[in-house]
């Protein structure tokens, strides 16, 4: 699998101009530079500024100034060719930093892996950013066909079981927001978000885990439990996800899901200091 078909960060947010005649106090420039690098998915060895500018919805013009800054800054890395883009150890300092003061992430691990080996599949904990869910840790089974998604793996919020636990488990002002910046990308997005939102309400009252079943890719299936650590400040979500032919859908409900419910419980349960 890759994260190929992941929406990018110009379709994630609202537009500049609107955000900044809504709000004084909001900086494009600065806006601009953080949307250039969160363009890159954990799949991307480098980008060159063209590719940053499509993804960007960006001048290509703008963005030549925007990565010669963040090179500077030591955000990104200019390779020798001189023509494409990685990303540079500032910000892996950034990232490392996020993930360590996640402590659930130690009492998650092995729990993860127990049910990964069980199921055969992939497990994984994901957080939001804007119309998308980040894997922040991930537990693989030894299964030849395990899902080969790795932590900073983008996942779509609307289609996949992961996002409408999330979305199911929100409060109505963080919707409010999500909706809109669906509203802003165009009336497709606005509706898969509000499909997605019913569906997870659906499944919740039905199952109490949220289920994608060749929703997000034709062949995966996955059922996912949203969740919010008593220390944590982020609300996450759980998900455990396979390739069909491995996962039936009768197997989640019936053999993973009571685990997975389960162990979201024991996660937002959690006290750790």
């Amino acid at each position: 699998m890759t994260t190929s078909d992941m929406p990018t960060h110009a379709e994630d947010g609202l537009a500049d101009a609107e955000r900044s005649g809504e709000d004084r106090y909001f900086i494009t420039a600065l806006a601009r530079g953080l949307d250039v690098l969160a363009c890159f998915r954990s799949g991307d060895r480098s980008l060159s500024n063209q590719q940053i500018a499509e993804r960007c919805a960006l001048p290509k013009s703008t963005v030549t100034r925007i990565t010669y800054t963040l090179t500077r800054l030591g955000y990104l890395v200019q390779l020798p060719d001189g023509g494409r883009y990685a990303l540079g150890n500032a910000t892996l300092a950034l990232g490392s930093a996020t993930l360590a003061r996640m402590d659930i992430r130690q009492l998650a691990r092995p729990l993860m892996h127990e049910l990964a080996e069980f199921a055969n599949a992939t497990v994984a904990i994901a957080v939001r950013d804007r119309l998308s869910m980040i894997y922040v840790e991930v537990a693989h089974s030894q299964a030849a066909l395990a899902l080969t998604l790795q932590v900073g793996s983008r996942i779509p919020l609307a289609t996949s079981a992961i996002g409408r636990a999330y979305l199911a488990r929100a409060p109505q002002a963080e919707l409010d927001d999500i909706l809109e910046r669906a509203r802003h990308l165009d009336e497709h997005a606005y509706a898969a978000v509000e499909t997605g939102i019913e569906r997870g309400r659906e499944d919740y009252r039905e199952y109490g885990c949220t289920t994608s079943f060749g929703d997000w890719q034709k062949n995966v299936n996955g059922i996912a439990v949203g969740f919010r650590p008593v220390s944590g400040n982020h609300a996450m979500a759980i998900n455990c996800g396979g390739p069909s032919v491995d996962l039936s859908q009768e197997f989640l409900l019936e053999q993973v899901r009571p685990r997975l419910i389960e162990l979201a419980q024991r996660l937002e349960g959690s006290a750790l200091r």
